[in-house]
């Protein structure tokens, strides 16, 4: 696992709808390699949880951490469940309206929404982030899933 700053990807921000996402005012990149060991690929959505929720606490956005996180961890277990490349890559960055992820799992099979049965046991994973973000999307050729938070979704009313 390694951790380090990412550069703005403008492209994937302007799918989003954003229509200026810069200045980016700050970000993160991990890349998990994938080991195959299933006790140790198991705990990486842990990871990435604990990691998301220290960059929000210092971001100032710890009312965002368990959307976020819980984002996050249906985004790379999907990743390392149905992904094909050797790294998971996780970006999470600010915008001065979103915060932002992707996962890219080297997948050249783009991932979609499925109908599930109230008793399956997998397969929510799309429909939650589709529940909980503010906006979401696969890249062309669906190495990349990413999705937005706005920043100013749980504020209450009147202090916008």
């Amino acid at each position: 696992m390694s951790i380090a700053a990412p550069l703005p990807n403008a492209d994937l921000l302007r799918l989003t709808g954003v229509p200026n996402p810069l200045p980016l005012l700050g970000g993160a990149e991990v890349n998990f390699k994938r080991t195959g060991l299933q006790d140790c690929d198991n705990q990486r959505p842990k990871q990435v949880r604990r990691i998301s929720t220290a960059y929000l606490g210092v971001w100032g956005l710890r009312e965002l951490v368990d959307d976020t996180a819980l984002l996050l961890s249906e985004l790379v277990t999907n990743a390392f469940t149905h992904g094909d490349g050797e790294v998971v890559r996780v970006r999470l960055y600010l915008t001065d309206q979103y915060v932002c992820l992707e996962v890219r799992d080297g997948s050249r099979e783009a991932p979609r929404l499925q109908p599930v049965g109230p008793l399956d046991e997998n397969g929510r994973g799309l429909l939650i982030v589709d529940a909980l973000a503010d906006a979401w999307g696969v890249t062309e050729g669906g190495a990349c899933v990413w999705c937005t938070v706005r920043r100013d979704v749980h504020q209450p009313e009147g202090s916008r």
